[in-house]
């Protein structure tokens, strides 16, 4: 367990290392508007992966421990197919009906590289989800790392070599960086995946669509809780305001890669195991260590001066550091959100994410109209961090409803800073040994 976390956790570190490359390569090199063009498509990309995910998603992690492998595959494929057709019938119809609105969703001219890179980011995560269910939790970080090094290594080479200094170079990396992914899951997928016995198709998409519904459904409001903003300021303060935001975004959100690693350690291990005991000890526990990681990571972000900030990313994104700041309380929600909704998702019961996610959704709508038109992007932060937090209250009332787990057997403990201990260990032994071969 501890060496699965490790090696995700490890894998997403250097994620978020790449991260703040990228982000200080798109401020010195492409600038505000196009950090904020960047945000729209990636959301755009995020919300039909949510559309893909209705038959694929945690309901193909679920399922791969439980059903045929290849009846997975074959369906997930053919509803991508179908999903993607249907997402280019309504962008070909939505842009002649209302070109204006149409625009602000998906910026001009980048309809078609929206429906190439969410074809091959759902290719990719579906072969990503089935390694995860399957428990091959190595094959999956192998190919996520590669996955990132192909993304810098061609943005680095878009912008320097072949001097293309704009956002085309970030949606042209990130398509090469997503084929690669695809190509090397296919690999793994194929190697490690018994694609016999019986098939039941029928059977399978019913499963499949009955877990995946609620569990997408969820996942939708989740995104529109992080992603709903993009739009407010982009309608109220334009592209450049949604650059500033979208870098504050993705520094500060990067600290949810650690609850990231270990939920899908966490998820791996409750979907492969009957035992609900385990799963309650085994989410305390990666709970605990999940907030505490992300608290001293945002300890770190905030403790670096204004200056700084202003040094890295130059004075055009002089905000960074109080967008930080605002989104503090909801990046430490998170940490904890992802631990719950793994946990309840893992037992087969996304329902609870699902009206957790309402309860934010309706928080961010209320409290984005009050505060951005006022605040602007400090607005959408705040709203943010309010949206997150009481989707976590919400998840942390039905747990200890269900569980009878009490608030004091959530604060940390000496064995728990043990546990941890042993975790940095592990870590520099394992280290100590590569380095003598």
């Amino acid at each position: 367990m501890i060496n699965k976390i490790l090696g995700t956790a490890l894998s997403r570190i250097l994620n978020a290392i790449i991260n703040l490359a990228v982000i200080i390569l798109i401020s010195r090199y492409i600038g505000r508007e196009g950090y904020g063009i960047i945000g729209l498509v990636v959301v755009a990309i995020s919300i039909i992966q949510i559309f893909v995910d209705l038959l694929g998603g945690g309901a193909l992690i679920y399922f791969s421990p439980r059903k045929n492998q290849l009846a997975l595959l074959v369906i997930s494929y053919l509803w991508i197919l179908i999903v993607l057709l249907l997402f280019a019938m309504a962008i070909y119809i939505f842009q002649d009906f209302s070109p204006d609105l149409f625009h602000r969703l998906i910026p001009p001219g980048e309809e078609k590289s929206v429906l190439v890179l969410a074809a091959l980011n759902a290719f990719m995560l579906t072969h990503y989800n089935l390694l995860i269910g399957k428990g091959k939790i190595k094959q999956y970080n192998i190919v996520f790392v590669v996955q990132i090094l192909s993304f810098i290594s061609s943005l680095i080479y878009l912008l320097f070599v072949a001097r293309h200094q704009d956002y085309t170079s970030y949606i042209s990396a990130l398509e090469i960086s997503y084929g690669v992914g695809f190509a090397l899951s296919t690999v793994f997928t194929i190697r490690y995946f018994n694609f016999g016995g019986n098939l039941h198709p029928g059977e399978i998409v019913k499963e499949m669509f009955s877990f995946g519904l609620i569990s997408q459904i969820a996942n939708g409001f989740h995104i529109l809780n992080k992603r709903i903003s993009f739009y407010f300021i982009s309608s109220m303060a334009g592209l450049s305001s949604l650059g500033v935001y979208n870098a504050g975004v993705q520094l500060s959100e990067g600290l949810r890669l650690i609850g990231q690693s270990i939920s899908l350690v966490q998820f791996s291990a409750i979907s492969n195991s009957d035992d609900r005991i385990y799963a309650v000890s085994l989410t305390v526990k990666l709970m605990k260590l999940s907030v505490l990681l992300t608290f001293i990571g945002l300890v770190v972000l905030l403790v670096i001066p204004v200056g700084a900030y202003e040094y890295l990313f130059t004075k055009e994104f002089v905000g960074i550091k109080y967008i930080i700041l605002a989104l503090s309380p909801g990046v430490l929600a998170l940490s904890a959100n992802t631990i719950f909704s793994h946990y309840f998702s893992g037992l087969g019961n996304p329902k609870i994410s699902l009206w957790a996610n309402i309860v934010g959704f309706a928080f961010t709508i209320t409290f984005a109209l009050v505060l951005i038109p006022v605040l602007g992007y400090l607005g959408a932060a705040l709203t943010a961090s309010v949206s997150y937090s009481s989707t976590v209250v919400y998840q942390y009332f039905v747990f200890k409803k269900q569980t009878g787990v009490m608030f004091r057997q959530w604060l940390p403990e000496k064995k728990d800073f043990i546990d941890f201990k042993i975790i940095i260990l592990t870590l520099i032994n394992d280290k100590n040994i590569e380095d003598e071969h």
